[in-house]
Protein backbone atom coordinates (compact mmCIF):
# COMPACT_ATOMS: atom_id res chain seq x y z
CA UNK A 1 0.00 0.00 0.00
CA UNK A 2 1.39 3.32 -0.54
CA UNK A 3 2.36 6.38 1.50
CA UNK A 4 0.38 9.21 1.45
CA UNK A 5 1.79 12.95 2.33
CA UNK A 6 -0.71 13.55 5.43
CA UNK A 7 1.11 9.89 6.53
CA UNK A 8 4.41 11.80 5.85
CA UNK A 9 4.00 14.26 7.96
CA UNK A 10 2.59 12.49 10.97
CA UNK A 11 5.49 10.10 10.83
CA UNK A 12 7.87 13.13 10.74
CA UNK A 13 6.28 14.51 13.55
CA UNK A 14 5.91 11.51 15.92
CA UNK A 15 9.77 10.94 14.58
CA UNK A 16 10.65 14.72 16.27
CA UNK A 17 9.03 13.56 19.50
CA UNK A 18 5.49 15.20 19.08
CA UNK A 19 2.90 13.34 21.22
CA UNK A 20 -0.45 15.14 21.64
CA UNK A 21 -1.76 17.40 18.79
CA UNK A 22 -4.89 20.04 20.18
CA UNK A 23 -7.22 21.07 17.33
CA UNK A 24 -10.47 21.34 15.52
CA UNK A 25 -11.16 18.88 12.82
CA UNK A 26 -12.32 20.04 9.46
CA UNK A 27 -13.31 18.77 6.14
CA UNK A 28 -9.76 19.69 4.55
CA UNK A 29 -7.95 18.01 7.49
CA UNK A 30 -9.18 14.63 7.13
CA UNK A 31 -6.17 13.36 5.83
CA UNK A 32 -4.07 14.32 8.33
CA UNK A 33 -6.25 13.32 11.51
CA UNK A 34 -6.68 10.12 9.61
CA UNK A 35 -2.99 9.33 9.79
CA UNK A 36 -2.81 10.30 13.43
CA UNK A 37 -5.37 8.03 14.12
CA UNK A 38 -2.61 5.49 12.58
CA UNK A 39 0.06 7.14 15.27
CA UNK A 40 0.92 7.25 18.84
CA UNK A 41 0.39 10.92 18.81
CA UNK A 42 -2.81 11.55 20.85
CA UNK A 43 -5.34 13.74 19.09
CA UNK A 44 -7.23 16.28 21.44
CA UNK A 45 -10.61 18.00 20.08
CA UNK A 46 -10.94 21.73 21.33
CA UNK A 47 -13.90 23.85 20.80
CA UNK A 48 -11.89 27.22 19.06
CA UNK A 49 -8.86 26.89 17.40
CA UNK A 50 -7.19 29.91 19.51
CA UNK A 51 -7.77 27.12 22.39
CA UNK A 52 -5.51 24.45 20.24
CA UNK A 53 -2.61 26.74 19.93
CA UNK A 54 -2.24 28.02 23.59
CA UNK A 55 -2.81 24.70 24.96
CA UNK A 56 -0.07 23.35 22.33
CA UNK A 57 2.30 26.17 23.60
CA UNK A 58 1.45 25.73 27.28
CA UNK A 59 2.73 22.01 26.62
CA UNK A 60 5.89 23.16 24.94
CA UNK A 61 6.38 25.39 27.31
CA UNK A 62 5.91 23.28 29.91
CA UNK A 63 7.90 20.09 28.90
CA UNK A 64 10.04 21.80 26.68
CA UNK A 65 8.66 18.82 23.66
CA UNK A 66 7.43 19.49 20.95
CA UNK A 67 3.79 19.91 20.80
CA UNK A 68 1.34 20.14 17.88
CA UNK A 69 -1.73 22.15 17.19
CA UNK A 70 -3.74 21.64 13.63
CA UNK A 71 -7.32 23.13 12.08
CA UNK A 72 -9.01 23.40 8.73
CA UNK A 73 -8.24 26.40 6.20
CA UNK A 74 -9.50 29.71 6.07
CA UNK A 75 -10.47 32.27 8.64
CA UNK A 76 -10.57 29.14 11.05
CA UNK A 77 -6.68 28.61 11.11
CA UNK A 78 -6.27 32.85 11.70
CA UNK A 79 -7.65 31.76 15.42
CA UNK A 80 -4.39 30.17 16.12
CA UNK A 81 -2.36 33.02 16.13
CA UNK A 82 -2.39 34.29 19.37
CA UNK A 83 -1.17 31.09 20.69
CA UNK A 84 1.92 31.22 18.10
CA UNK A 85 2.73 34.08 19.12
CA UNK A 86 2.56 33.14 22.88
CA UNK A 87 4.65 30.14 21.88
CA UNK A 88 6.86 31.80 19.70
CA UNK A 89 7.85 34.64 22.57
CA UNK A 90 8.23 31.83 24.80
CA UNK A 91 10.81 29.59 22.80
CA UNK A 92 7.79 26.86 22.91
CA UNK A 93 8.62 24.61 20.33
CA UNK A 94 5.19 24.17 18.49
CA UNK A 95 4.02 23.44 15.05
CA UNK A 96 0.96 24.33 13.56
CA UNK A 97 -0.41 22.15 10.99
CA UNK A 98 -3.00 24.60 8.82
CA UNK A 99 -4.84 22.28 5.92
CA UNK A 100 -5.27 24.74 2.83
CA UNK A 101 -8.19 25.31 -0.20
CA UNK A 102 -7.23 23.46 -3.31
CA UNK A 103 -4.85 24.55 -5.57
CA UNK A 104 -8.47 24.84 -8.30
CA UNK A 105 -9.77 27.62 -6.07
CA UNK A 106 -6.75 29.50 -5.40
CA UNK A 107 -7.66 32.96 -6.55
CA UNK A 108 -11.20 32.48 -7.04
CA UNK A 109 -12.44 34.75 -4.24
CA UNK A 110 -13.41 31.68 -2.78
CA UNK A 111 -14.18 32.04 1.13
CA UNK A 112 -12.11 29.71 2.98
CA UNK A 113 -9.15 31.40 0.80
CA UNK A 114 -6.20 32.86 3.21
CA UNK A 115 -3.19 34.18 3.08
CA UNK A 116 -1.63 32.16 5.71
CA UNK A 117 2.07 32.35 4.84
CA UNK A 118 1.64 36.39 5.17
CA UNK A 119 -0.73 36.21 8.47
CA UNK A 120 2.11 33.72 10.02
CA UNK A 121 5.36 35.07 9.47
CA UNK A 122 5.90 37.12 12.81
CA UNK A 123 5.81 33.61 14.71
CA UNK A 124 7.75 31.45 12.14
CA UNK A 125 11.31 30.33 13.71
CA UNK A 126 13.10 28.20 10.82
CA UNK A 127 16.04 25.95 12.89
Amino acid sequence: MSTNVAEIIVETLQSAGAKRCYGVVGDTLNHFTDALRQSDIQWIGVRHEEVGGFAAGGEAYMTQELALCAGSCGPGSLHFVNGLFDAHRNGSPVVLIASQIGLSDTGSQFPQEVDQSAHFQTVQRVL
